[in-house]
């Protein structure tokens, strides 16, 4: 075999595996630009104790948002399968009074300029807005 031929052999063989930390690599970054940052901020417990209204605060890119989500106490929370019953933009404090076991009245200062889903029930809490 002539050394041409070799040397495109060996160019061949090293292009597969770099291309492919190359794909790996610019797949990695974009993910990194598309990844959302969750922190929680507060909890607030039931009356018996047995509930949680879990407020975080999630960063996007460049879109801020508040959010809530109900859970058992004892319960591990995740940003990606504990639903959300209310979303507002920004990163607000918020104030939650629960009524009873069964209800919750939640508003936010500042008042929001746009809230993106507000649930009026999260299972069998019922959710009122001020």
């Amino acid at each position: 075999m002539s050394r041409r031929g070799r040397i495109a052999i060996i160019v061949a063989a090293l292009a597969v595996p770099i291309g492919f930390l190359g794909v790996v690599l610019i797949d990695s970054l974009m993910h990194e630009f598309g990844a959302c940052r969750v922190v929680r901020q507060r909890a607030f417990a039931s009356p018996s104790g047995g509930q949680l209204v879990v407020v975080v605060w999630k960063s996007c890119g460049a879109t801020d948002s508040t959010q809530a989500s109900i859970i058992a106490r004892g319960r591990t929370f995740s940003p990606e399968t504990t639903p959300t019953f209310v979303s507002v933009r920004g990163h607000l404090d918020p104030v939650v009074v629960w009524s009873s076991e069964r209800a919750v009245r939640i508003g936010f200062i500042p008042e929001p300029v746009q809230v993106d889903k507000r649930d009026q029930r999260a299972g069998d809490v019922a959710i009122f807005y001020e």
